[in-house]
């Protein structure tokens, strides 16, 4: 009969072996650490340079019945006098959000009071969005510089609404309900979808040196969810599924968002498993002209 041996982890072989001045060939090869590389570095400080704050937004239990605060869904504060918004086609809009700037962390650039209200169709199913103009889009967002004076609470319709509706990203109880949105200070970098790493095409490894972006592609996956990509957020950069539409030319300037939803499996389904996003430029940020906003949605 053959003789037992004793088998060993291969984590232990490999140390024993190594102790011994020898190799084991099917030890497992030492983990590099990628973060120290080179390329990666020079990307990580492009990142750095690029970073812009940004005000989280996570969703914690029911919304409250009140005019102020960040919220999906829910109930909305209409001034007297003003109907809920309807779509082009006649039909009622499906409220997607509220942020309550009052109640969020100072953000630069964006007001300190007074809360932007977030409408989408639900006629069709791109949810309101036009793929070639987003600023064409069928949605309003309504810019209240006070919550107060005479008014009403109102809450949507979830008549033929279902879970995963091909019509609205919101599930039923939650247009019901509201879920409330718990703001937190925090800053955001540009993703590895973003075309800014186009424009500042200098300050970044030569795109021909394919192991290179193989290892930045690589790191930038496993920091993602430390680096706060896939959170909802007002501030920071878009984050995309699928391309940065901002590519073209004349949309370039689009910098700064207003606010950007991404799937939650509890409240929202944006096609599968996609974001929702509303963006507007800096400069119209600063005037306070709402009337200028682009709306985009992807999915994987």
């Amino acid at each position: 009969m053959p003789m037992n041996y004793l088998r060993f982890p291969r984590s232990i072989l490999a140390a024993l072996l190594a102790t011994l001045g020898g190799t084991a060939a099917n030890a497992e090869p030492a983990k590099v650490d990628i973060s120290q590389d080179p390329n990666v570095l020079q990307f990580r400080a492009w990142q750095e340079a690029n970073s812009l704050p940004a005000v989280a937004l996570v969703a914690d239990g029911e919304a409250p019945r009140t005019a102020g605060g960040s919220r999906i869904g829910g109930y909305v504060w209409l001034p007297d006098g003003e109907t809920w918004p309807l779509d082009r086609e006649g039909k009622p809009m499906v409220f997607l959000a509220q942020v309550d700037f009052g109640e969020l962390p100072p953000l630069p650039d964006y007001p300190t009071s007074g809360a932007l209200q977030f409408f989408i169709s639900r006629t069709g199913d791109l949810y309101g969005m036009d793929f070639e103009k987003p600023e064409n889009g069928d949605f309003r967002v309504i810019y209240r510089e006070s919550l107060s004076g005479q008014g009403r609470l109102e809450v949507g319709s979830t008549k033929g609404v279902q879970k995963f509706d091909d019509y609205t990203p919101i599930f039923p109880e939650t247009i019901a309900k509201g879920v409330r949105l718990v703001p937190f200070a925090t800053s955001h970098k540009p993703s590895t979808d973003s075309w800014l790493m186009e424009r500042d095409v200098e300050h970044l490894p030569p795109s021909n040196e394919r192991e290179a972006w193989d290892r930045i592609y690589a790191y930038a996956g496993e920091v993602s969810l430390e680096d706060g990509f896939g959170q909802s957020r007002v501030g920071g950069h878009p984050e995309f599924t699928q391309s940065d539409w901002r590519i073209r030319p004349e949309y370039q300037d689009v910098d700064r968002v207003l606010l950007q939803l991404w799937t939650d499996d509890r409240n929202m389904m944006w096609g599968d498993s996609g974001q929702g996003q509303f963006l507007i430029r800096r400069e119209d940020l600063l005037k306070r002209d709402f009337s200028k906003v682009f709306y985009q949605w992807d999915c994987y």
